[in-house]
């Protein structure tokens, strides 16, 4: 019986470390998509009149 409550804990405690994982990479990600627009609006001069 033990082994079986040491499975599901093991399991939850995966699913809630795959949860917040999955957090941290979709704020990165849309950090870097932001980045990147950024970056090509200053390259091709659509950000130049700001500076």
């Amino acid at each position: 019986m033990t082994d079986v409550l040491i499975i599901i804990a093991a399991v939850v405690a995966i699913f809630f470390i795959l949860k917040i994982a999955f957090k941290i990479l979709k704020t990165a990600l849309l950090l870097g998509v932001a980045a990147l627009v950024v970056y090509y609006l200053f390259e091709y001069g659509f950000l130049k009149g700001l500076l």
